[in-house]
């Protein structure tokens, strides 16, 4: 047999395995996404691909910040000076709370409890937190204002989100109350509705005479 012979022979069987194994690949990935050696074009389009599930997410209560909102005002009277002071740790970076301290980024919240809503100690408020409706700084509106600062003054300057348990802000208002001369009576915790008295029983009819 010639050299060219068995070129033509080589080139031949060549092509013939290359063809093989292509067709052998196609079967074979068929088979893996479709369960199926051959499948039709329509199945392969509706199959092809992962399906991916999107899960709706529940709409998130107006000013929370995506969390339902408690109210921290029954925890006030029982929370801790002590706690409230280490909870204003997260606000020592913009605000002081001690009679005379001087004002930073925010202004000195000495006296808060109870006042006005405006300029303090020389420092400027936003008009935004001045159109608060109210305009008092009463506890009600501390509590809402220190879980969502941006739900009462969308464009106030205070940049920190908020604190979400009752219990800091519980302790942080308690803090504030102990820093202001003349705070507004503490909300009374709320009580628990006594249970009703056990009916007495009927007294046995007297007995005929």
């Amino acid at each position: 047999m010639s050299n060219a012979t068995l070129t033509w022979y080589t080139i031949i069987a060549a092509f013939w395995l290359a063809f093989l194994t292509i067709l052998g690949v196609n079967l074979v990935g068929n088979t893996v996404m479709y369960g199926s050696p051959v499948a039709e074009e329509h199945e392969k389009l509706e199959k092809f691909g992962y399906p991916i599930e999107v899960v709706e997410e529940a709409p998130a209560e107006a000013g929370t910040g995506g969390t339902a909102f408690v109210s921290s005002l029954p925890l006030v009277a029982a929370a801790s000076v002590e706690e409230g002071a280490a909870v204003f740790k997260k606000c020592g970076a913009c605000h002081t709370a001690e009679a005379g301290g001087a004002n930073k980024t925010g202004p000195n919240l000495h006296n808060i409890v109870g006042d006005v809503i405006g300029d303090r100690n020389g420092f400027k408020t936003t008009d935004s937190l001045k159109a608060i409706l109210g305009g008092i700084w009463t506890y009600e509106l501390l509590d809402d204002y220190l879980d969502n600062p941006k739900h009462l003054a969308p464009k106030g300057s205070m940049s920190f989100a908020g604190l979400k348990k009752p219990q800091d802000r519980a302790a942080l208002i308690k803090f504030l109350i102990s820093n202001t001369e003349n705070p507004p009576p503490i909300p009374a915790a709320a009580e628990t509705p006594a249970a009703p008295a056990a009916a007495e029983p009927a007294a046995a009819p007297a007995a005929p005479k």
